[in-house]
């Protein structure tokens, strides 16, 4: 853990967030600078991991976890975007997580 990390702050409960699902090695937040009416945030719950180097079972598991709240909040193909970030991808975080930013199909409330 890295006490200067917001992702780390939130993962040890000392910081708040909404948890909107939560695994032994991920946690999923709404992004609180959403850029579209769907910004989720799936957090590793280790630090300083990248996509490069993060295992791929555990990778696996995000993304399985990505695809099911896709599927759950009625995203179609042409109306959701993925960007990964990992360990040094911004200034702002030094964590390994994943955004996914949709609209929502008119048939689904968010």
């Amino acid at each position: 853990m890295d006490d200067n990390c917001i992702f780390c702050k939130v993962v040890a409960g000392k910081a708040p967030a909404e948890k909107l699902g939560e695994t032994d090695d991920l946690l999923i937040i709404p992004d609180i600078s959403a850029q579209a009416p769907v910004h989720l945030l799936f957090v590793s719950k280790s630090h300083g991991e990248e996509l490069a180097t993060v295992d791929t079972a555990k990778l696996g598991r995000m993304i399985t976890r990505l695809q099911q709240e896709i599927r759950d909040r009625g995203l179609t193909n042409s109306s959701y975007r993925i960007a990964i970030n990992g360990a040094k991808a911004t200034l702002v975080h030094n964590h390994l997580h994943i955004h996914l930013l949709g609209q929502v199909s008119p048939q689904r409330p968010m």
